[in-house]
């Protein structure tokens, strides 16, 4: 697992989080030229970069870009550059340095999972889904069930709470993949992934978790918690747009994915399809770099003081209804909000008429929309706080809120 400990430099003489130094790491956060300071709240949907991810993109552009497995020193440096970054995530999310597989989007990497799964799936098997997963987690393993006539089995989400019906995660001799999210990315709930897994183990069934969500926020323990398969995108955790998929590399071995014919037959770059965007590769060493500055510990410290502050605030505020956990302990800071006498998408206007940038309707998180009956009636409003917010930023978001009455 990466480091959890902030370097000295990011913290204040109280030893939390320096923010203004944090912020300044982020040149999308600086004031315009008219003063005027956004509240990029929009963090669940994309995060900001830091500007070592801008100089490390453009420095392989400008100084290495070459393609990979060549003899001459920029494509040295590129396959070194590769491999010092599996490594670095590897270490991030606690997986393998040989099981890390870089692409266009988790999307992409799930579906290309997917099919590879197809000859270990028959007629009459099951796969497990969840129904607080993003819909990236639920449509491969949908469609894997439709080529293969196996059917799904649905874990439940109660949506009084935000969290799910643990009692209805079923599992049989059938059973061949069991799905779930490590936090959900329209609710905020950070999930456990033990009774998943062992749900899964009891039947020798594979295990797949969606940690898009969860790796801005918690730290991940991918070979702790013996979860099999895992998949996040760094443009959630302050890197460029990408997709990771981290993986046992006996399984990555043992699957056939498709592939042209040249193409490696062994390793990650086996489920590599096509050339690599290597300066998004070189983007994410540099993301993971900052989030080694700043330490999870001092990332989760930060945002529970943000969430608990956004909590109380929500309190007084009778036309707003939270959609998801009310205790901090149990979320990320993400919050899917509904406003009496207001759609979403008009709620959303508001705010970000007010220099306030925040998402409403379902964020591709149909199932949790539909058990909250918000699917058809506009979805909900989503506001996401990082480490980069402060205290003034939840207090802008709070007010604008109370101004809607």
């Amino acid at each position: 697992m990466i480091s959890t400990s902030a370097t000295s430099r990011l913290l204040d003489t109280a030893g939390t989080l320096d923010l203004e130094r944090v912020r300044a790491r982020f040149p999308a956060l600086a004031p315009s030229p008219d003063g005027r300071r956004i509240v990029h709240a929009d963090a669940p949907g994309g995060t900001q970069v830091t500007s070592g991810v801008i100089e490390a993109m453009s420095a392989y552009l400008r100084d290495h870009n070459a393609n990979s497995h060549g003899g001459f020193a920029t494509s040295a440096a590129t396959d070194t550059m590769v491999e010092g970054v599996r490594t670095a995530v590897a270490s991030f999310l606690g997986g393998w340095d040989d099981g890390i597989v870089f692409g266009q989007n988790m999307t992409t990497l799930t579906w290309h999972l997917s099919h590879a799964l197809d000859a270990r799936v028959s007629s009459g098997d099951e796969l497990v889904v969840t129904r607080l997963d993003h819909d990236a987690n639920i449509s491969p393993w949908l469609h894997l069930a439709k080529r293969t006539g196996a059917s799904l089995r649905w874990v439940d989400l109660d949506p009084a709470t935000g969290r799910l019906h643990l009692d209805t995660l079923a599992v049989s001799a059938r059973t061949r993949l069991v799905a779930f999210p490590a936090a959900s990315n329209a609710l905020g709930t950070v999930v456990d992934p033990a009774p998943f897994v062992d749900a899964a183990r009891s039947v020798g069934a594979l295990t797949f978790c969606d940690a898009v969500h969860a790796a801005p926020h918690v730290p991940l323990s991918q070979r702790d918690d013996g979860i099999d398969v895992l998949a996040c995108s760094p443009y959630k955790f302050f890197g460029p747009h990408a997709g990771v998929l981290s993986a046992d590399p006996s399984l990555l071995a043992e699957l056939q994915p498709d592939k042209v014919r040249p193409a490696p037959d062994d390793g990650p770059d086996r489920w590599q399809t096509g050339t690599a965007t290597f300066e998004a590769i070189a983007g994410i060493g540099a993301a993971l770099d900052h989030i080694t500055d700043v330490g999870m510990d001092a990332i989760g410290a930060h945002e529970q003081s943000l969430s608990r502050r956004f909590l109380d605030g929500l309190s007084g505020l009778a036309a707003v209804t939270l959609h998801g956990p009310p205790n901090a302990a149990e979320r990320t800071p993400t919050f899917a909000v509904t406003v009496r006498g207001h759609s979403p998408a008009q709620v959303a206007a508001h705010l970000a008429d007010r220099d306030i940038y925040c998402w409403a309707g379902h964020y591709y998180a149909l199932e949790p929309m539909r058990a909250l009956g918000l699917l058809h009636d506009g979805g909900a409003v989503r506001i996401g706080f990082v480490h980069y917010h402060g205290a003034t930023d939840v207090d802008r978001v709070l007010q604008a809120l109370a101004d809607l009455g």
